[in-house]
């Protein structure tokens, strides 16, 4: 009996050590997930069907409501695939494109340094914990002496969707400048970038009364938004105060909520960005100098070996947020030298759904295999006549 009793303890407390280091450290993510179990299997139906590119495009034409797709070769833009194209969809991190733009006028123009020395830990100030953490952490760890030079940060923010990297370059660009530069662009359709802590903040309800937010009262989220950055830049306890929030109960709301919050954010449609990206290809964009710096800088996938296999040339920025795939670029097939500009968003996706693709990096995967792979195109085109006549 004792060494039964003896067994049972020792089993007991190895299995209560096992339950501290397997779930007792990641209670918070098993807490998450608990909590968003309804929304984990929201769109769980759509699955099985879309692990093939090909089934994506079924999917793409069953479902007008979450796709819009502009794609054309520059040459032909006639035969080109417009999908729910004057639809507006949330820019996310494709928001930065214009950012890009304006910091780039200012380089051009002597008002910024690209080499000048940044300290990382003024761009810290702007970190919301448990929000796209990883993607500012790449950017922590690539410039391991605790500093980068400007042009670095920019680049950077580019690569890794770095929202933190984003706001930090917000408030060097001005937000007169950014008004001033989306005015020029002569993008009636599209909304101005805003800082992302903030508008994580605003639609926090731990934080803000969100009852009174309106998706169609986009002024007054942007003025909100920028006021709660501006408290979180200047005021050091309410920095403190926003940080712990984040870090014990994140957005307060679930991943649905998440989701549907996007609605609140800047959008645009994808025929106004996909004319942008032919302006550029253009050398239209503010001057010739500085659309060539801010294709420079969209080139950064083409240190990929399957992006140099594929294109002769190739640009891109995208963003991978609750409910969100987008992606805005431009491209050279190497098999038959034709280039063309896209706009491709995946709004407000069920979120299991959203999670299968973006574990499985689809939606980029079928962006850039639209421009090389014919046979996926007419797919897609046939899929979306089909379902959309």
């Amino acid at each position: 009996m004792k060494r039964a009793l003896k067994f049972l303890l020792v089993f007991l407390t190895a299995a209560a050590a096992v339950f501290a280091m397997v779930i007792g450290l990641n209670y918070s993510g098993f807490k998450t997930l608990f909590e968003n179990k309804r929304g984990m299997a929201e769109g769980s139906q759509y699955i099985e069907n879309t692990y093939s590119l090909k089934g994506l495009a079924q999917f793409v034409g069953e479902h007008p409501e979450w796709v819009s797709i502009t794609s054309y070769n520059v040459n032909n833009p006639d035969s080109g695939i417009y999908y729910q194209a004057e639809m507006p969809r949330a820019l996310g991190a494709t928001s930065n494109l214009f950012l890009l733009i304006e910091y780039e006028r200012q380089v051009a123009e002597g008002m910024l340094d690209p080499a000048e020395v940044i300290n990382l830990e003024e761009i810290k100030q702007f970190a919301l914990p448990e929000i796209s953490e990883n993607n500012h952490q790449k950017l922590v760890e690539e410039f391991e002496d605790g500093t980068a030079p400007l042009d670095d940060v920019v680049l950077a923010m580019l690569q890794n969707s770095d929202l933190v990297a984003a706001d930090y370059l917000w408030f060097r660009l001005g937000e007169e400048n950014i008004r001033a530069v989306m005015d020029t662009l002569n993008m009636p359709e599209t909304s101005r970038p805003l800082p992302f802590s903030g508008m994580y903040i605003t639609i926090n309800p731990s934080l803000n009364d969100t009852s009174k937010l309106d998706e169609s009262n986009f002024s007054s989220f942007a003025e909100r938004a920028i006021d709660e950055t501006l408290k979180l830049k200047n005021d050091p306890d309410y920095n403190q105060k926003i940080k712990e929030q984040f870090k014990d109960d994140r957005l307060s709301i679930t991943f649905m909520q998440e989701r549907d919050a996007l609605a609140y954010f800047p959008r645009a449609t994808t025929n106004q960005l996909t004319a942008l990206m032919a302006e550029l290809l253009d050398n239209n964009i503010i001057s010739q100098s500085v659309s060539e710096q801010v294709k420079q800088k969209l080139r950064w996938p083409m240190g990929s070996e399957p992006i140099a296999r594929s294109f002769e040339d190739y640009g891109a920025i995208y963003d991978n947020r609750m409910g969100l795939l987008g992606g805005i670029d431009f491209g050279t097939s190497i098999y038959d030298g034709h280039t063309s500009v896209q706009a491709i968003f995946f709004d407000q996706l069920p979120v299991g759904f959203w999670v299968h693709m973006s574990a499985n990096h689809m939606q980029e995967d079928y962006q850039q295999r639209l421009i090389w792979d014919p046979a996926l195109y007419e797919t897609t085109l046939d899929k979306i006549g089909m379902n959309n006549e």
